[in-house]
């Protein structure tokens, strides 16, 4: 109780310096400090498929809670922290008047609203295919009979309605139910339809908990229901360039390289993660691919063995340091080049 007692005071008073526009820039570091280690407190006990998620693309917990937190104090076009004002004017009581406690709490919820928001965005570049699915599912809870939806040490789960979720009991082995659960379901079934379907798994057993964990039930249907939800312009497949002048082909990749020199700058060079010559690296390798997808050329070399063309270091150093930022980086490319291909076609 001490320690939140010591911490609201110094949160009280930098939220009042933040809302009136009066803190100083080592009072600013200070709050910022103070968040990102409560921010970063949270992103410790996150499930491992999150930090699967970050892993894919190439973030770590630490640059996760970094744009958290660049995200809370971002300042509007008055150069105000709007996100914090708005913050500071949902609090039921005043700034100067609530408690310790409710403070602490209140701020605490924020932050995590924010890291949420995050994980949503990660989880939609990751997986748009099921990003959709797992909105779809949210959408249909709201009017279901068969599942409710609320949060614990599991995050966001379903759990039966007029049932007992068993929770006292171990989870249902995630492969096991979904291969329980692609037994039942036919091909073409709504969302609500295969939520009816799991209910009647879950329900008919009494060895396994329940309750299910949204981001699971979104994998299975996704697996059942996928090509209702692919995504319109798909990445992965050979994609034809006839008709394009080289002209046009030359601003199309010079258009891709700009947007990965800007992601390897914002996302890795200016935080600390690469040097100059990790970063140069980098985008070399990654060029060199531009060049022969633009000109119709499949390159069988890896990422690993294009990097090592332009920084000679061990496998093992690209997989521990290097493998999923390239990975990610490549994935933007396809995205990025694809996108503008399509356009000019």
């Amino acid at each position: 109780m001490a320690s939140i007692t010591v911490y609201s005071e110094k949160l009280r008073r930098h939220l009042t310096q933040l809302d009136s526009g009066s803190i100083s820039e080592n009072q600013l570091s200070e709050a910022v400090q103070l968040s990102r280690t409560m921010i970063h407190a949270y992103l410790r006990c996150v499930p491992p498929s999150i930090t699967h998620l970050c892993l894919q693309q190439g973030l770590t917990m630490t640059d996760l809670s970094y744009d958290c937190i660049a995200e809370a104090f971002a300042r509007d076009t008055d150069n105000t922290f709007s996100n914090i004002q708005n913050f500071i004017r949902s609090l039921r009581n005043n700034l100067s008047t609530i408690s310790d406690r409710d403070l602490f709490l209140a701020y605490k919820s924020f932050l995590i609203t924010v890291a949420e928001a995050q994980f949503a965005r990660l989880y939609a570049q990751t997986d748009p295919a099921g990003s959709r699915v797992h909105r779809n599912i949210r959408d249909c809870l709201r009017d279901s009979r068969t599942f409710g939806l609320r949060r614990d040490f599991r995050r966001l789960v379903l759990f039966p309605l007029q049932l007992d979720p068993l929770d006292h009991l171990g989870p249902y082995p995630p492969d096991e139910l979904a291969g329980r659960f692609m037994q039942e379901v036919r091909s073409g079934h709504s969302v609500p339809e295969m939520l009816q379907t799991l209910h009647l798994i879950l329900s008919g057993q009494s060895e396994y908990r329940r309750t299910v964990s949204l981001i699971d039930v979104a994998s299975m249907f996704k697996g059942s229901y996928q090509s209702d939800f692919l995504p319109e312009t798909s990445v992965d497949h050979p994609w034809s360039s006839e008709g394009l002048s080289e002209f046009e082909l030359r601003r199309l990749r010079r258009e891709v390289e700009n947007a990965l020199k800007e992601k390897i700058l914002l996302a890795y060079l200016v935080r600390g993660k690469v040097t100059d010559q990790q970063a140069q690296a980098m985008f070399n390798a990654l060029r060199d691919l531009l060049e022969d997808w633009s000109s119709g050329d499949s390159s069988p070399d890896s990422l690993y063995s294009n990097f090592n063309n332009h920084l000679s270091i061990a496998p093992e150093t690209y997989e521990q340091e290097f493998r999923s930022k390239m990975e990610y980086l490549l994935k933007m490319a396809r995205q990025e080049f694809a996108s503008r291909l399509m356009r000019e076609l």
